[in-house]
């Protein structure tokens, strides 16, 4: 698979396989995200790599944010993709592992920090196509960051996303692209 294609062949996956995923491909999907640019080269991001009971308490924080995000699904969505939402947040689809990434506060600031390690997890999702596994960037359960920072014993950063990972158990959809969104300067 060539570079263009992991890009366009990836897809944000919300049914897994229970297959664990063997953790030298994990090993090499993590490596990858700490591989990506950071404000001032701080590589500020920190990694979790969750299974088991751990993963188990994540799902169940996931499941509890759903709330927060059903009223905005509501207004764009109809009631069958609400419903399929509500069930991956209660299981997270199945995924066998769930990657947590954290930013360490810097002096850049809370902008800076987060674009930092969005750009680890945009490695992490395109490093895991790769690989042949699925995976979800979920932003949600930020808002139960309390919960998160408790299951995982983190203090003094501030949590980013969830990524649940594993083999998919569906393929994915494919999304049409959106047309005008951009914009050429200076070109004739």
């Amino acid at each position: 698979m060539d570079f263009y294609e992991v890009i366009r062949g990836r897809r944000s996956c919300r049914v897994f396989n229970a297959d664990p995923v063997p953790r030298e491909v994990l090993e090499r999907v993590i490596e990858s995200a700490t591989w990506a640019p950071s404000g001032k080269n701080r590589q500020n991001w920190r990694i979790f790599v969750v299974t088991g009971e751990k993963k188990d308490a994540l799902v169940g924080v996931a499941d509890r944010s759903f709330p927060l995000l059903e009223p905005s699904l509501k207004e764009m969505y109809d009631e069958k993709i609400v419903s399929f939402t509500r069930g991956f947040f209660r299981t997270l689809g199945g995924a066998p592992a769930v990657l947590v990434f954290y930013s360490l506060p810097t002096e850049e600031g809370p902008f800076v920090d987060t674009q930092s390690v969005s750009a680890a997890v945009e490695n992490a999702l395109l490093a895991a196509a790769y690989e042949g596994l699925g995976t979800c960037w979920m932003t949600n359960p930020v808002h139960l960051k309390e919960d998160v920072d408790r299951i995982l014993g983190v203090e003094g950063m501030e949590l980013i996303a969830f990524v649940p990972i594993g083999y998919p158990g569906k393929e994915p959809p494919t999304p049409p692209r959106k047309e005008g969104r951009v914009t050429w300067v200076g070109f004739d």
